[in-house]
């Protein structure tokens, strides 16, 4: 019940109904290799100036991140850098500095549930954003690993929200949760990102108090693709999976005001997805 009351709030969102606040942007990106999209993402950041951009797929150890990201003169940057194997996996957090003035310094952490550098957490007060990049799981011991880090990714979501933290989890799930979340000629039965086990863990994770804000704020638009396969064409014909998400709690659904998919920006394989919010200060 709460779920649907919060809905319903998001999409009779009124920006004067809180008290002081600021407009705060959260993107998240599977960047697919920042050595490779470096050009990519420096130009991205100056044009869009995200608050806060996580990061999947850096496919780097800390000492092969291009120097410049450390160097970002608007940016502090946190990682969870590929340590686990070269050239793979690796999630990182860029913070703007300026954030600094009117919610304090962010306490950057690793959650202990963390496998193969996948996952990356900055609180702000009472607010927690946590970033993560799921196995795909096409193979076994992949498949297991991904249900079982959404399995404890629910527990620490109730564990922080039980506790009163307003809570936000966006990044690449690799699981397209509903019919509309992927293009009809992708939807085949039992695909890696499609089965029953997969959803039914997206399923928990909701029926935990978090809000999928972006089906929430567009519940009819059935092309809000975010990832596309190499396959020649199926960009350009939007034939997609909704697989980079954000899953916020009541509070944070309630101060939305859009989620969008930058779907000019076609480096990576993923569009960057950013969504802006009234933060309270």
């Amino acid at each position: 019940m709460l779920a649907v009351q919060c809905v319903s709030r998001v999409r009779n969102f009124r920006s004067d109904n809180f008290g002081r606040c600021l407009i705060f942007t959260v993107s998240t990106w599977n960047i697919n290799g920042i050595r490779a999209r470096k050009d990519s993402l420096v130009d991205w950041l100056a044009s869009n100036k995200p608050d806060i951009l996580f990061l999947q797929e850096i496919k780097a150890d800390i000492a092969k991140i291009p120097p410049v990201f450390s160097e970002l003169p608007d940016y502090d940057a946190f990682w969870n850098d590929s340590t686990f194997k070269g050239g793979y996996s690796g999630t990182g957090i860029l913070v703007k500095k300026s954030l600094k003035e009117s919610l304090g310094n962010p306490i950057f952490s690793i959650p202990e549930f963390d496998a193969e550098n996948r996952i990356v957490e900055a609180a702000f007060k009472q607010t927690v954003l946590i970033g993560i990049y799921t196995p795909r799981g096409e193979k076994d011991d992949h498949y297991e690993l991904k249900l079982q880090m959404l399995e404890q990714l629910t527990l620490r979501a109730q564990g922080l929200m039980q506790n009163g933290a307003d809570v936000l989890i966006c990044g690449d799930f690799n699981v397209a949760h509903t019919e509309k979340d992927v293009h009809s000629s992708q939807n085949k039965p039992n695909a890696t990102g499609l089965r029953p086990k997969e959803r039914a863990a997206i399923d928990r994770l909701l029926s935990a108090g978090l809000i999928d804000i972006t089906r929430a704020l567009y519940p009819d638009n059935s092309e809000l693709f975010t990832w596309w396969p190499y396959w020649k064409g199926a960009r350009e014909k939007n034939l997609g999976w909704r697989i980079d998400c954000f899953y916020v709690s009541p509070q944070l659904a309630t101060r939305t005001r859009k989620v969008e998919v930058d779907t000019e920006e076609k480096s990576s394989d993923h569009s960057p997805v950013t969504l802006v919010l009234d933060f309270p200060i």
